[in-house]
């Protein structure tokens, strides 16, 4: 092995030449919180990665271990309890219940249960339980005798639970058999049916390893211009690409070991501690389910550590071999700017058409893997774009400053054709994160055209009026009718029968009260109605009952026929005084008076509206990781934005001495820093629009919201701004401590 005259191997004593380097070159210790944040921010994300498929895959177990066996699939085993598998709501949100009457007393029981309830009690989720409390319903389902332990729950925030029935709830609802609990089984309730699937959470953390990678590439190349001559030089001595190696590695070991070693820490302490609230999209990480992938994810920290160092390494530039032989310290200049330049329109036409050729009901998964890469790669390159333009016009400039004499513009003007690289890392940070904010504002409007519809109706009618479904064969007339009895005082109930065409007229029969609440003259004989002479309440519930007519027939009779199967399975409640009805009051006499899923109660369009609600909480997933992408962006410009003020600097220092103007200062980082941010800004513009027409279906309000997108770049201007100020402080500041070389 090749040793050093200190007796050290040449890797350790080149290793120890590049820490000191690192130490002594400008800006070095803004590189160094660069590399640090840089590793640690990919070990928290690859920790992402190892922590979303052990979520999943925890899942999927206790779903699976609670799975319902249905006698139908085991017709020669004996039945063990009675089950009906439905559903529930708090707050818009979804959930499963599970009505369930055992056979026996020592019917097996479901896992995290320890006692069957009796008839009318409850054995519910830490999570139900909390939910219930904050809309002021604890004894929704009857009278609360456990909770369910993780072992039986999806995860620890789910909202679950077991439901003994009453006699009333029992009868004549339709229950099926089942032989016990466990895979392989039929019946997979709970938080399976409303979490999105594992690929698309997994496409969401796009939004934050993007820029975490942005910014590794930029604390990479950070201070390149002081490492370079140091390349240059071990080149000129005779050394290798393994000696120039370990020089880069000796800078930038240190950081990148302590932020990855840092990133590691929160995937670690959740795994060793306990159940951990995620905020914003209020969801509980699992413990247990993180303890299982300990050592991986302990090895993420390693591969960011690695993946930071291998960029170090392959992103340092290699000497000119014509030149090797020279002591004198020049690199050879890169390409990779004018190729990034030429490759971005052509990688942001074929991410805009190719997935879009794809049949999105046979490739969905594969279209927006497609489209997810494409996205990155247009990321990459956009800021060599910038670069490129700004090198011919700094060439430009440059040439036009011999007429005007401006010391500022032809310093700026010579630089940014010289060192398009740096231009690139200069304007990176806000050419993506325009990109970035459309991203993360379109993929949290995809809910569709109905549940759009659903919206504006709940907006203007609110809870005034409620549509009861019912199905005959469940209930008997007796049933309804001591319900109806029992609503709250100030509700009306309105027979319906929705229109077979929309030729047709919409049936509504009820009392004269009942039709005057909503604007209809009380006759005897039947009456045939202008919709829009009648409320708005009716006009907008009668659209989501059937087709909507342009007229309906009135007349005074009674809600129910002594058949119910032969009458109308529609009753709208009205509030007389077209105030709120007392909905969740209403939902549970429903509850309560008859069988099980006998009735749904709601407002118009509610299914539409559960179901937004679930697609508005999925999107919350992708604010979750796209607003700390686009802080990380944000810290990107300005770090490097900050060494580069360090270099930029102390490079203007010995014009200033000759000029004595601080003038210059100013105009150089306007238009060394300001013009080309701005022309990035407005590059990102141009490419965000693009990169969002293949996700806007203006059919179901999916389109870009401009003002986020202009306010994003007003915001990013301002910036841009700062950065050009602060760019002229930070030159005149090392202007002032100057001193001529051999001083």
């Amino acid at each position: 092995m090749t040793r050093s005259f200190t007796g050290r191997p040449l890797w350790a004593q080149l290793l120890v030449i590049g820490r000191a380097g690192g130490r002594r070159s400008e800006g070095g210790g803004v590189r160094a919180v660069a590399l640090l944040l840089a590793a640690a921010l990919l070990a928290v994300v690859f920790s992402a990665v190892v922590a979303v498929h052990a979520v999943y895959d925890g899942i999927e177990q206790r779903s699976q271990a609670r799975a319902l066996q249905y006698q139908k699939a085991y017709p020669a085993r004996k039945p063990v309890a009675l089950v009906v598998d439905s559903f529930d709501t708090v707050k818009g949100v979804q959930h499963s219940v599970v009505f369930v009457r055992p056979l026996s007393a020592d019917a097996p029981l479901p896992p995290g249960v320890e006692r069957w309830p009796a008839p009318g009690e409850v054995v519910a989720s830490p999570g139900l339980v909390r939910a219930l409390e904050s809309e002021h319903a604890p004894g929704r389902f009857g009278r609360i005798v456990g909770e369910i332990r993780n072992s039986g729950l999806a995860s620890p925030g789910e909202r679950f639970a077991y439901v003994n029935p009453t006699e009333v709830q029992l009868r004549r609802a339709r229950v099926e058999p089942i032989v016990g609990f466990g895979w392989p089984g039929q019946g997979m309730p709970g938080d399976l049916l409303f979490i999105g699937e594992r690929a698309g959470l997994l496409n969401a953390l796009c939004l934050v390893l993007v820029p975490v990678l942005v910014l590794a590439v930029l604390a990479v190349r950070m201070g390149a211009s002081a490492r370079d001559k140091r390349t240059a030089l071990i080149s000129a001595l005779g050394g290798g690409w393994r000696a120039r190696l370990w020089l880069h590695w000796g800078e930038a070991g240190p950081p990148v070991l302590a932020g990855a070693l840092l990133g590691t820490l929160p995937g670690l302490i959740v795994a060793t501690t306990g159940d951990v609230r995620l905020p914003w999209v209020d969801y509980w990480l699992s413990s247990a389910d993180l303890r299982r992938s300990f050592w991986e994810l302990l090895g993420m920290g390693g591969v960011a550590a690695a993946f930071v160092l291998a960029l170090v390494g392959v992103m340092h530039r290699a000497v000119s071999r014509r030149r090797s032989v020279s002591t004198r310290v020049t690199a050879r200049r890169s390409k990779v700017v004018h190729w990034g330049a030429l490759a971005c329109p052509i990688l942001l036409f074929v991410t805009v058409t190719v997935p879009a050729q794809l049949d999105p009901a046979e490739h969905t998964q594969l279209r927006a893997n497609l489209y997810n890469i494409g996205i990155g790669l247009v990321l990459v390159t956009l800021p060599c774009v910038v670069a490129l333009g700004a090198a011919a016009v700094g060439r430009g400039l440059a040439a036009a400053t011999r007429r005007t004499g401006s010391g500022g513009a032809l310093v700026s003007g010579r630089h940014t054709e010289s060192h398009p690289g740096v231009t690139a890392r200069l304007v990176a940070g806000v050419a993506v994160a325009l990109v970035v904010v459309t991203q993360v504002q379109l993929n949290s409007l995809h809910f569709g055209s109905s549940a759009a519809a659903a919206r504006r109706t709940a907006a203007q009618i609110g809870q005034s009026l409620l549509v009861m479904d019912f199905r005959p064969e469940k209930v008997d007339k007796g049933q309804m009718e001591d319900l109806l009895r029992r609503l709250p005082p100030g509700t009306e109930v309105l027979a319906v029968r929705p229109a077979d065409s929309p030729a047709a007229a919409t049936s509504l029969q009820g009392s004269c009260n009942a039709l005057r609440s909503v604007h209809v003259q009380c006759s005897g004989a039947a009456l045939r109605v202008d919709v829009r002479a009648v409320d708005r309440r009716i006009a907008e519930a009668i659209r989501w009952t059937g087709p909507r007519p342009d007229h309906l027939e009135v007349k005074v009779g009674p809600v129910l026929t002594d058949n119910l199967l032969e009458g109308p399975r529609t009753v709208f409640l009205t509030s007389s005084d077209g105030k709120n009805l007392p909905v969740v009051a209403i939902k549970q006499l429903v509850r309560d008076h008859l069988s099980i899923n006998a009735a749904q109660v709601g407002v118009p369009g509610e299914s539409w509206l559960e179901g937004s609600k679930l697609t508005e909480n999925h999107g919350r997933w992708v604010a979750f990781f796209g607003v700390p992408g686009i802080l990380v962006l944000a810290l990107a410009v300005a770090l490097v934005n900050l060494a580069e003020f360090l270099r930029f600097g102390n490079s203007m220092a010995p014009l200033s001495v000759l000029t004595g103007q601080r003038r210059l200062y100013y105009s150089a980082s306007v238009f060394s820093l300001l013009l080309p941010l701005i022309a990035a800004i407005a590059v990102g513009l141009v490419a965000a629009q693009w990169l969002a027409a293949p996700q806007e279906v203006p059919a179901e309000g999916i389109v870009l919201p401009m003002s986020v997108v202009w306010s994003a770049a007003g915001a990013l201007v301002a910036l841009s701004a700062v950065t050009s100020w602060w760019g002229a402080r930070a030159a005149i500041r090392q202007a002032a401590r100057w001193r001529p070389y051999g001083a």
